[in-house]
């Protein structure tokens, strides 16, 4: 395999023109490819959502290396304009990009190690593949389409499965999954998910009373018995429930790092700042409660864990790609002279750069929140603030309660 991939660099290089134009252009192609995705997460929190969707539409002018970025923000931006069946279909055919990537092209990941990352085709963190599916089961709830929120959790739970440690601070899209079993009677597979919550959580207290209620249908008296201890105070008689989805802050940014040796080494990995985003504090009105139980997941520190479980991948690549290049640039050397080699170093050097791509509209957390409510006609308003300012008020829609209902909202401070 290395001997193929040194090979295809060499081909490359032997190419009339190439040492002097097509380096200088693909230095140019390569700072300038994510443009238009910059520009439209400046728009969206510039507060211009249209904007950002108009130039999110005009798609990938560099091809398809950031079809699913393009897909992603375009879903995030249609969810919080409301545009919840638009959202959908751009995440179907995100979730869709994502399986295709499981069969990589041999000639794209030839070429990235005489470049770099940015000749690929982005494939998306573990954690933003994760949240393809979340943002996926909040629409279709939005939506009252529940059999497919079920779908959709069965896919993010799948996901889970395979990078349980990378992903297992996010407690939102765990409980969202939880939820969407909860929603059509799966008493099973609810209590297993709301089971592991509660193991995995730092207070089981934050599902206890869902644990209980799944596990009493199921006939486990010894797990409600364990779990009774932990059921929060009664917030009100309930009946009906108003379930949101609070997004605040903005994801950390993607980070280019480098490490260099002498003469011309240089090594080049992604990393998240260490940003943390707040809890958002919800209050809902005009009821006065003091506390509610939330399910809320700090999307930085996810995607911190996410980029840390494939570091082993990363590495592995880059020493590949650094020997490959050091081998063209003495395989130069020793054909022409120590100019050519020089220049084929420096142009080799430059092109060293991390893949910094990420979905940037994301938010910084997320968080899950299930009201008691007692049947009949609400006007309700959500209160939202951080480190104790209050931000922003939104009034919900009117909304008649029937009991036993559920119904959900959206909505990003």
């Amino acid at each position: 395999m290395m001997i193929f991939l040194q090979q295809a660099g060499f081909r490359l290089l032997r190419r009339p023109g190439f040492r002097f134009f097509t380096l200088i252009f693909l230095l140019f192609f390569l700072s300038g490819c994510a443009g238009r995705l910059n520009k439209a997460s400046q728009y969206y929190y510039a507060g211009q959502s249209q904007q950002a969707l108009d130039l999110l539409e005009k798609g990938d002018r560099f091809g398809k290396r950031n079809q699913l970025l393009f897909l992603m923000e375009k879903g995030l931006v249609f969810h919080y304009l409301g545009e919840y069946q638009e959202s959908v279909n751009s995440l179907l055919e995100a979730a869709r990009l994502i399986e295709q990537f499981e069969v990589t092209s041999l000639s794209r990941q030839a070429g990235s190690l005489v470049t770099n990352e940015w000749l690929t085709r982005y494939k998306g963190e573990y954690s933003e593949r994760l949240w393809a599916h979340s943002y996926l089961m909040m629409s279709y709830l939005l939506l009252g389409q529940y059999d497919d929120a079920l779908v959709e959790a069965k896919q993010a739970l799948a996901s889970l499965d395979k990078q349980p440690e990378a992903l297992t601070t996010d407690y939102f899209t765990r409980g969202l999954i939880a939820l969407c079993f909860a929603n059509l009677a799966e008493d099973n597979d609810a209590y297993l998910v709301y089971r592991k919550l509660a193991d995995d959580s730092l207070n089981p207290a934050l599902v206890a009373a869902d644990i209980v209620r799944h596990a009493s249908r199921l006939g486990m008296a010894d797990e409600v018995e364990k779990y009774q201890p932990f059921l929060p105070r009664r917030l009100s008689e309930g009946g009906a429930e108003l379930v949101l989805f609070v997004a605040n802050g903005r994801i950390p940014e993607k980070r280019p790092g480098n490490v260099f040796f002498p003469p011309s080494i240089r090594f080049a990995f992604p990393y998240y700042s260490n940003t943390e985003t707040p809890p958002v504090r919800v209050e809902i009105l005009p009821y006065q409660w003091s506390s509610l139980p939330v399910l809320s997941s700090d999307l930085g520190d996810v995607a911190r864990s996410a980029l840390e479980a494939r570091k082993m991948r990363i590495v592995t690549k880059e020493a590949l790609r650094v020997a490959t290049k050091e081998a063209i640039s003495q395989s130069v050397g020793n054909k022409n002279d120590a100019a050519a080699e020089a220049i084929i170093r420096a142009a080799l050097f430059l092109l060293e750069e991390p893949d910094t791509r990420s979905w940037q509209i994301l938010p910084g957390r997320l968080t899950l929140l299930r009201i008691p409510l007692p049947p009949g006609q609400h006007q309700l308003q959500v209160r939202l603030s951080e480190l104790g300012q209050i931000d922003q008020i939104i009034e919900l829609p009117e909304v008649q309660l029937r009991q036993g209902q559920r119904v959900f909202y959206s909505v990003r401070l």
